[in-house]
């Protein structure tokens, strides 16, 4: 005699079951109901969106036959399109009326979802930063140490006009300027070190210089800013055993290309004697 097993299917009644295959064998069947739930759900929301768009297609059709009529301005084809409506209206079976009831009770439905689900437009988070102003004390002239990101403005320097190596179409390179920056370093390959960059007078033209925190015994000096700082390229790649095909501005790092360094810069005295300078900044 087979002992039946209530809640369990035929199917596995015939043979002696284990707990761990019944189990399982539950668990996959639970698994299975809920599949055939969710899909019957699936199908209904369909159902009711194909509904939906069917009444818009409808009103659309409507909306369509009023503007038409309205500007034709004939209102004895309104009278005749009325007539040939009630006219169908008296020949529609029961179940017609039924299925344009049910359509009606859709648009309304519609109306009333459009209604509720009209999207509220939010507030669109804005990434700009705020750009930094340049610190003045009461009479309007610059304090320093001014902080740009990674740039500390420490010194503005002097303008030489007289020599025209000191400036060109685009940059002026004031004698004194003096800022910081951070970069790799040159001896340690697993940090970084500040170096302190500047403008000295080189007789016939501006000798940018370099020294590092951590290195303050290693100065290095180059006609042009990008010349020096390509040297300490070069010598934080060698401490770190690669190759040396980092591409840098001069100017950039020196701070010369930023805009409120250039602002403070042409408020120096001497930078309307500049030649071959043109103005960057907005007065």
């Amino acid at each position: 005699m087979v002992d039946n097993k209530s809640g369990i299917d035929v199917a596995c009644q015939t043979d002696d079951w284990d707990d761990a295959r019944m189990i399982k064998y539950r668990k996959m069947k639970r698994k299975l109901i809920d599949f055939i739930a969710k899909q019957k759900e699936a199908q209904t929301a369909l159902d009711k969106v194909n509904r939906k768009v069917q009444a818009l297609e409808k009103r659309n059709r409507k909306n369509q036959k009023q503007k038409a009529a309205t500007t034709t301005g004939s209102e004895d084809a309104m009278d005749i399109s009325q007539a040939e409506e009630d006219g169908e209206e008296d020949n529609k079976s029961d179940q017609d009326v039924e299925v344009e009831e049910e359509e009606e009770e859709e648009e309304d439905q519609l109306d009333e979802d459009e209604d509720v689900v009209e999207p509220v437009p939010k507030k669109q988070r804005t990434s700009r930063r705020r750009r930094p102003t340049i610190p003045r004390d009461e009479n309007g002239k610059v304090q320093l140490p001014f902080q740009i990101a990674s740039l500390n403005v420490i010194s503005l320097g002097k303008i030489d006009h007289e020599r025209p190596g000191f400036h060109n179409e685009r940059y002026i390179f004031p004698i004194g300027y003096t800022v910081e920056r951070t970069y790799m370093s040159m001896v340690d390959p697993n940090n970084q070190t500040t170096y302190t960059c500047k403008v000295e007078d080189g007789q016939d033209g501006p000798l940018f210089t370099l020294t590092a925190a951590d290195a303050p015994e290693i100065e290095l000096a180059a006609r042009t800013a990008t010349g020096v700082w390509a040297l300490v390229i070069k010598k934080a790649n060698e401490v770190r055993q690669k190759e040396s095909a980092n591409a840098i501005s001069g100017p950039e790092y020196y701070g010369f290309a930023n805009p409120l360094v250039i602002q403070m810069i042409e408020e120096l005295d001497g930078v309307d004697q500049c030649a071959r300078y043109s103005r960057r900044s907005q007065e």
